[in-house]
Parts: structure tokens; sequence; C-alpha cells
């Protein structure tokens, strides 16, 4: 017995060494893994949407009871894991709701368009409507950064679908200071040091990152297909004009210490969307649902946490 006791120790010593090391040869992916098998173990799958593109999706809804359907849209260089907090978030468990965060063309997995300009923004809300309608008759739409123009433009085109809207730090809009554009740029050909200063100026607090994460994240984001997104963006498909035709609720949520999108942006979206609700989160960078998750969890949810 004790022979045995001992070698059930001794395979847990090795298989936690091996880890150890994984994790300090690999972090990025190491990281990224336990990321999505944290969302398995929380009843969270994955599955392929009609149009082709992939999904976590955390699925509450029993046929002949009445469901609310959330589509969560990340931004440029992003993928649908940056939904996590969301999915894991105990409210999500609520009978009646379906979640679904969107890998977006390009993004890990989802095919690219064979067309190139089906990299613009109308083209990939059209494909994510394609997505959407298969698989619910109305949505709840979250969008951050570019996810939030994506989001705009699927509202516009797809009104019958869309119930109401959550945009967070949203692009979408002019911006005459310039950082919007920028980024995007800087995304676009991205090398180690313009993605940390990305990184630095995209949150409020600066995280300590292994150089061989950095590498590994580097190659993640160009196998999103920046490039091709940032050259598909057209200045005409900015909507400081259409803005107040949406016709559906929209909360729109800001972190103070965004440095990719100027608070102003937001103010001004919220001056253009007739009825919108405004909030700017302290302490919170462009990336809400990962440094701020309990205010778009309310957002979302509507209910505080058990």
């Amino acid at each position: 017995m004790r022979r045995k006791a001992a070698c059930w120790a001794g395979g847990a010593a090795l298989v936690a060494v091996l880890a150890a090391v994984v994790l300090v040869l690999r972090p990025y992916e190491t990281v990224t893994a336990l990321r999505r098998f944290a969302l398995w173990r929380g009843g969270v799958r994955r599955v392929r949407l009609q149009d082709g593109l992939l999904a976590y999706e955390k699925d509450r809804c029993r046929p002949g009871v009445p469901c609310r359907c959330v589509a969560l849209i990340h931004g440029l260089g992003d993928s649908a894991l940056t939904w996590d907090k969301m999915l894991l978030d105990p409210r999500a468990n609520a009978d009646g709701l379906r979640l679904l965060a969107v890998d977006m063309p390009g993004a890990d997995g989802s095919p690219s368009p064979a067309d190139p300009a089906d990299w613009a923004i109308r083209a990939q809300a059209r494909t994510l409507r394609a997505g959407l309608e298969a698989a619910c008759p109305g949505w709840t739409l979250v969008g951050n950064s570019l996810g939030g123009w994506t989001s705009l433009w699927l509202t516009l085109d797809w009104p019958a679908g869309v119930r109401d809207l959550v945009l967070l730090d949203a692009a979408g809009i002019d911006d005459p200071s310039g950082r919007q554009e920028e980024s995007a740029r800087a995304l676009a050909d991205p090398t180690l040091a313009s993605l940390r200063e990305f990184s630095r100026r995209a949150r409020y607090r600066d995280r300590v990152i292994p150089e061989r994460a950095w590498v590994s994240a580097l190659a993640s984001i160009i196998g999103r297909r920046t490039r091709e997104i940032v050259h598909g963006l057209k200045r005409e498909e900015l909507l400081d004009s259409r803005l107040d035709r949406l016709g559906r609720p929209a909360t729109i949520i800001w972190g103070d210490a965004d440095g990719i999108i100027p608070i102003e942006v937001g103010a001004r979206m919220h001056r253009l969307i007739p009825g919108s609700r405004y909030e700017v989160v302290r302490r919170c960078g462009h990336l809400p649902q990962q440094e701020c998750p309990e205010t778009v969890a309310r957002a979302i949810f509507g209910v505080p946490p058990n």
C-alpha cells in the first residue's frame, strides 16, 4: 500500500515538474490551453456555425422556453477567448440564456474570406449574420473595439435580428486624434516592440510577460490575419452619419485608461446614438471584458452575482 501511494506521489510530482517545464518553455501556449480547459470544465463547448465560423458556446436554452441569445464579438488581433470571464461568470448559467463568443474570420480556426473585399467591416458583419441568423432569431450583440464596429453595421443591416447592443471601447466613428488608426497600423505589421507598446497602451495595469510569451503572442496575432483586416478598412464605412438611425437600445462602456481609442470617441458615440447609456469605468483600459469584467457582466446579465 505504501509502495502504491509512493508511486502515485512520484507520478504527481513528475507531472508537476513537466507542467512547470512546459510553462517556462511555452508560457503563451500553456496559459491559452489552461483557459480553454477552464471553459470546457465550465460547460462551454466549441461549435462551428452554419457559415463556418468557430465559436465558444454556453447554451442554457431549452425547447419551448423563451431564450435570450447573446453574441460576443472580439476586436482586431484578438480572439473569442477574450470573453472567457463572461462565459465562466456564474450568471451565464441562468436558464434561458445562450452565449456565443465568435471567432471572426481568420481568427483561431475560423476560415478566412476567399475574396479580399470580404475583409471589409460591413462584409464581415454579413458573414457574422449568416452564422447568427441560423442559430437564433434575435440577438444581444456585445462588441469590443473592431467588434463594436462590426456589431453596429450588423444592427443597421439586420434590424430584425438585433434587439440591443453593448459597445465596449468600440471603433466605428472618426477619431480626430489619429490614435485609432495608428493602433490599427501597428497590428497590421506588428513587431515585438510595437506589440509591447500596444499592450501597454491598451491596459490600465501593465503586465510582466516572459519574452517567450511575447514571441508566441506575436505569431498568434499575425496568424489572425490582422494585415488583411486593416487593409480592408474603409473610411466610407465609418458610421458618424448613420448612428442616429440605429433604432436599438445601446449601452456604451469605456475604460478611462484606454490608450487605443480615446475616451472622447466614446463620449461622441454616446451623443450620436439616440437614447444610449454611457458609462466610463475608472482604472480600466481597452479590454473591459478582461480588466473590469464585473461592469461588463452587469451590462450583459443585468443582475448582481450570487
